[in-house]
C-alpha cells in the first residue's frame, strides 16, 4: 500500500496544477516544487512543504490526520506587489484545496483549512504566504 502522505502531496499538486484560478496568476503555468524550488526558479513558485501524519489506527480501520503545508514564494517588482501576489495565490490555493482529494488506496472523509501566514523573507524582498490544511483519511 502506498504511504499516505505521499498520496496527498500528489493529489494537492494535481489539484494546484489544473486549477484554472491557481494558474491564471502565473500566467497559465503553475510551477510547483516539492520541498525545495530549483535555485535558479523563476517567481512565483509553490513548494509542496512538510506535512505530518498523525495515525488513529483501530481494529478495522487504518485512519490518519494528514496536515500538509503550501508555500507560496512571490517576488515582483516592489515588496508591496510580492506581498499582494502571494496573497492573492494562497487565497486561490485556500479555495482550490478546499475539497475532497482523490487519493490512490485511501479515502479523504473530511478536510480542515488551518489557516493562511504571511511572512516576509530576510532578503526584504520575497514575500511569503504557507497555506495549511487537514485532510482525515481512511485506507480503502
Amino acid at each position: 500500500m502506498a504511504d499516505i502522505g505521499t498520496e496527498v502531496q500528489k493529489a494537492v499538486e494535481a489539484e494546484l496544477r489544473t486549477n484554472t484560478a491557481v494558474s491564471s496568476l502565473f500566467g497559465g503555468t503553475t510551477r510547483i516544487f516539492t520541498n525545495k524550488a530549483l535555485p535558479d526558479s523563476v517567481y512565483p513558485h509553490i513548494i509542496i512543504g512538510e506535512d505530518q501524519i498523525v495515525g488513529d489506527d483501530t481494529e478495522c480501520s487504518e485512519e490518519d490526520d494528514v496536515t500538509v503545508n503550501v508555500h507560496v514564494w512571490a517576488r515582483e517588482e516592489t515588496p508591496e506587489e510580492g506581498v499582494l501576489k502571494a496573497k492573492a495565490i494562497a487565497g486561490a490555493i485556500r479555495r482550490a484545496l478546499r475539497k475532497q482529494l482523490m487519493l490512490t488506496g485511501f479515502t479523504v472523509d473530511d478536510w480542515t483549512y488551518e489557516g493562511t501566514r504571511h511572512l516576509g523573507d530576510p532578503d526584504g524582498e520575497t514575500a511569503h504566504s504557507i497555506v495549511t490544511f487537514t485532510y482525515l483519511t481512511t485506507a480503502d
